[in-house]
């Protein structure tokens, strides 16, 4: 499984709040079914960014998470999830 087929199964999420752990992102997302990894980066000074990445097991969990998760509200702030290649475009 190289870099293309992981983007095929990596969601981007945004509006995170700060108190949103890689762990809760794990709990959340895997709700939707097998999670390899969840990923909240850090800016250069350590702090965490308010994006972050769901990578699935399978291709299938990717669309239905977004339809079940776009919207969650965590700690008062409502997430958006998309899929990732949405992401490189938008750059």
């Amino acid at each position: 499984m190289g870099i293309e087929d992981e983007a095929d199964r990596t969601l981007f999420i945004r509006n995170l709040d700060t108190r949103v752990t890689e762990e809760l992102l794990f709990e959340l997302f895997l709700q939707a079914g097998p999670l390899i990894r969840t990923k909240i980066p850090k800016d250069s000074d350590g702090k965490q960014k308010t994006f972050g990445f769901a990578v699935y097991k399978h291709e299938v969990s990717a669309p239905y998470a977004m339809q079940l998760l776009n919207g969650t509200s965590l700690y008062g702030k409502t997430i958006q999830v998309q899929f990732r290649t949405v992401n490189y475009l938008l750059i």
